[in-house]
C-alpha cells in the first residue's frame, strides 16, 4: 500500500498545484442573476429584478426560452434549482421572512407553490 501511495502522491500534488483552466464564459442574460441551475441539458438562470427564468444553451449561452414568475407577487425571487424535470424558484420578502418555493415545468407552466419557512 505504501508503494502505491508513493507512486500516486506526485500525481496528486501536481493536480492540486496546477493552475485552473477556464473552458468557457457566458454572458448573463440579464443584470441581476441570483439563481443558477443545470438540468435537462440546459443551464437555468433567474433574474431577481425582472423575475425572469431563462433556459440557456450551456455551450453558447443563447436564450432558448424564458418566462416571468408572476406568481411570486411582491416577493423577491432569489434562488433557482432544477430537479426531475421541474424548475423551483425560491422567493421571499426583503426581510427574509415569508419564503415560498414555486414549482414550474420546463416550459414555464406554473404548477404550485409551498411555504419554505422554518
Amino acid at each position: 500500500m505504501k508503494i502505491i501511495l508513493l507512486l500516486v502522491l506526485p500525481f496528486i500534488v501536481a493536480v492540486c498545484l496546477a493552475d485552473p483552466v477556464l473552458d468557457l464564459t457566458l454572458t448573463a442574460p440579464d443584470g441581476n442573476i441570483t439563481g443558477l441551475g443545470y438540468g435537462g441539458g440546459y443551464l437555468w438562470a433567474l433574474d431577481k429584478t425582472s423575475k425572469t427564468v431563462y433556459k440557456l444553451d450551456p455551450l453558447t449561452g443563447s436564450i432558448e426560452h424564458s418566462w416571468v414568475c408572476t406568481q411570486t407577487g411582491s416577493k423577491i425571487p432569489t434562488g433557482l434549482t432544477y430537479m426531475s424535470g421541474y424548475i423551483y424558484v425560491c422567493a421571499g420578502t426583503s426581510s427574509g421572512t415569508s419564503a415560498y418555493g414555486y414549482m414550474y415545468n420546463s416550459t414555464g407552466g406554473y404548477i404550485k407553490n409551498f411555504s419554505i419557512d422554518c
